[in-house]
């Protein structure tokens, strides 16, 4: 059972092309869009943080009553699902990053990223990093992007307890087309040598689904599959 968590100015329709080969393959999914962003836009808000959308994924976890998922996250989602699986550890059993940073307590999204505060209540969508930039454009039009509300970037993270020490298994998968990025490219180091981690890169930009479903579907497969 899949729970997927897409990443910043986007929405659970990035998953779209990933959702259906899993289904196939006999898993049961869930891709929650995050408050605010792809569908959920117009509850958008300058006050919804990090927790809002850790909440988020709780609350899917709690009122579906799931047990035992491989929580997904990609990018900026990959730190929701890393705070979401610390909290409600007894209802993970696999953590898989795409291409994320690595949560550490106390550290801001925005310290993490090593980028400069952009300033003011929003964030505007950046530029996708892809092997296919005319694909990607068609896949995410600009329309279907959304405003990230900057205190999703800017609220320090709250990790109880230390992410290696979960009782769930850890998966990180680099984007290894991805654009070089030292922050990024430092999650993926630390990740490929500590023995709590399984390391696998995809030939892909940072913005992987759209573009390589069905590889990260056939990945995520395998990921569930082992960890089982």
């Amino acid at each position: 059972m899949f729970v997927l968590v897409h990443g910043a100015w986007t929405g659970a329709y990035v998953w779209r092309g990933v959702r259906e080969p899993l289904r196939q393959a006999g898993h049961e999914v869930f891709a929650p869009s995050l408050t605010g962003l792809g569908e959920r836009a117009h509850l958008a808000r300058p006050g919804i943080d990090v927790e809002t959308h850790v909440q988020d994924v709780l609350n899917l976890l709690r009122y579906e009553d799931l047990d035992r998922v491989a929580l997904v996250g990609h990018s900026y989602g990959g730190v929701v699902a890393q705070v979401a699986a610390v909290r409600a550890p007894h209802r993970v059993a696999h953590l898989v990053l795409l291409d994320a940073l690595l949560a550490r307590d106390g550290r801001s999204v925005q310290s993490l990223r090593r980028h400069p505060d952009p300033g003011g209540d929003w964030i505007a969508p950046p530029r996708f990093q892809g092997t296919d930039p005319a694909r990607l454009a068609r896949l995410l039009p600009a329309a279907r992007l959304s405003l990230q509300p900057a205190a999703t970037f800017r609220e320090p993270l709250s990790l109880p307890t230390a992410l290696e020490d979960g009782p769930f298994t850890r998966t990180y998968v680099r984007a290894a087309a991805r654009t070089p990025s030292a922050a990024y490219d430092e999650a993926a180091r630390t990740a490929r040598t500590h023995p709590s981690w399984s390391y696998h890169e995809l030939e892909a930009g940072h913005d992987m689904m759209p573009g390589h479903a069905s590889d990260v579907a056939r990945l995520l497969d395998y990921v569930a599959t082992v960890g089982d």
